[in-house]
């Protein structure tokens, strides 16, 4: 075993790893992805004892029907948020669940495993049940409860420490800050996948809310490439929940600065128009119109072949730090303004398109 690997003794997590806080099943994993360490919600949750569990590989104890997952575990791969997943491990309690693998800081051999059991089968995270009412969210919610509030601890801790260690000791500090809020950022990002939008849809112009995702993103952004705007001012309102709308424009435009990273002159395209035959149908009904498009472009390197056809699927990306949630987010809450988009790499242009189609607003009539 490396010498910076862990050591355990009697199923005893490294010290510093507060994993006896955690009251969902876990697992730690060491050198060729063997099972350190099992919680006792581990052991109920598997109806075995930590000894059985102990020594098996992280592969043959987390199987899911999603071949493209098991890879990632079998590879080590670090930093995954996983969900719904099916089980296919025998003597499991449940079908699905929410799984989280992250590298603990300062312990680069192991892997940590959280699962988050789910009652049933959902396509959608945040499913209405027949009754009407917001089923369990899993993981978004329990992960926030239980590591959160550490979570701030954490980085407080560190940033005092930052005024009294040696300057050379300083990036480690730096470290892991910068590790805390990676992984709070991810916990939004959860919330925010299994978040049902407040309030009622309204009439809302979107250009004014396209004014404002552009104003969040160049606060948080210290260099922007060019934008490109040209705007349909004789669109009519759309129907829309405007905050979730920002929220949607924000994470497409912040999409594409990430993929002009290494284009020699970037360049962001958004404009919007009236189109018509666009429309979301659903059975036993018309459908709904949506002529109103929203388009943002850019002139990046485009969309990677393998991941084409799974791109709003959650946990897909390419990006080094990023979590796949951001498009995840996206289809979900264009789905609950009953809008829809469409993603086409234009070839004569040689720029990749994101089109969003939105409902007009509803007309009041007059007294």
């Amino acid at each position: 075993m490396p010498p910076d690997a862990p050591t355990l003794s009697a199923n005893r997590p490294p010290d510093g790893l507060l994993l006896s806080t955690i009251s969902l099943p876990l697992l730690l994993s060491g050198t060729d992805n063997l099972i350190l360490y099992a919680n006792e919600a581990a052991e109920a949750y598997f109806g075995r004892s930590s000894r059985r569990i102990i020594g098996e590989t992280a592969q043959s104890l987390l199987r899911f029907a999603s071949e493209r997952l098991n890879s990632a575990i079998e590879a080590r791969e670090s930093d995954i948020s996983a969900q719904n997943m099916r089980f296919q491990t025998m003597g499991a309690q449940s079908n699905y669940v929410d799984l989280n693998i992250s590298t603990p800081l300062g312990y680069p051999e192991c892997r940590l495993y959280i699962l988050v059991p789910r009652q049933a089968d959902r396509d959608q995270i945040g499913e209405q049940t027949d009754g009407g009412k917001q089923q369990a969210m899993g993981a978004p919610a329990i992960l926030g409860h239980e590591i959160k509030n550490p979570l701030a601890g954490i980085k407080g801790a560190a940033q005092l420490l930052a005024r009294k260690v040696d300057p050379k000791q300083a990036p480690l500090t730096d470290l892991i800050v910068h590790e805390v809020d990676r992984i709070a950022r991810l916990l939004d990002q959860m919330q925010n996948l299994g978040r049902v939008m407040p309030g009622q849809m309204q009439a809302e112009n979107i250009h004014e809310l396209i004014e404002r995702a552009i104003r969040s993103v160049r606060a948080a952004n210290k260099a922007m490439p060019a934008i490109d705007i040209s705007y349909d001012p004789s669109l009519p309102d759309v129907q829309i929940e405007a905050d979730a709308m920002v929220q949607v424009l924000i994470n497409l435009i912040q999409n594409a600065i990430d993929a002009l990273a290494h284009t020699s002159e970037p360049q962001i395209g958004i404009s919007t128009r009236f189109v018509m035959g666009a429309a979301l149908r659903s059975e036993g009904d018309r459908g709904i119109r949506l002529p109103v498009e929203v388009a943002i472009s850019d002139n990046g390197p485009g969309i990677a072949e393998h991941i084409e056809n799974e791109l709003f699927s959650p946990f897909v990306t390419t990006k080094r730090e990023g979590q796949g949630l951001g498009l995840a987010i996206v289809r979900k809450y264009l789905s609950q303004m009953n809008g829809r988009i469409a993603v086409e790499r234009d070839t004569e242009s040689e720029r990749t398109i994101f089109r969003i189609f939105l409902p007009v607003a509803e007309r009041k009539n007059s007294a």
